[in-house]
């Protein structure tokens, strides 16, 4: 995924010119036709042209990180539930907080939940 096409594309669809968004993100337009350039952006980044654009680029991230605890099909038609939650970390801290559910589904087995990715 190419993020700066796909901002570039949303601005354009929007009306906006490189000069016109620049000036939403208080930057040049130097400085939006050299993010139009890359692949990927960082989250300041797509956060000011999601607000100054009023759209979700976030949709574009994948931040799934998906746990299974049902190891093959479920007992005689049992009943199953999922429970999902939010974690909110501070940027940079991925691996730590992959880190910390990997050690979390350790504890998930250890109660006998068994876990198949």
């Amino acid at each position: 995924m190419h993020f700066g096409k796909i901002v570039k594309g949303v601005a354009h669809a929007k009306g906006y010119s490189a000069e016109e968004l620049a000036v939403l993100l208080g930057r040049t337009g130097r400085e939006v036709l050299e993010l139009y350039e890359q692949e990927e952006w960082t989250s300041g980044n797509i956060k000011a042209a999601s607000m100054a654009l009023q759209y979700n680029f976030g949709k574009y991230l994948d931040s799934t990180l998906s746990f299974d605890f049902m190891s093959g099909s479920p007992d005689n038609g049992s009943e199953n539930s999922e429970y999902l939650i939010t974690v909110k970390y501070p940027s940079g801290k991925e691996e730590l907080l992959k880190y910390w559910l990997n050690k979390m589904s350790l504890v998930a087995k250890a109660i006998g939940l068994e876990m198949k990715r």
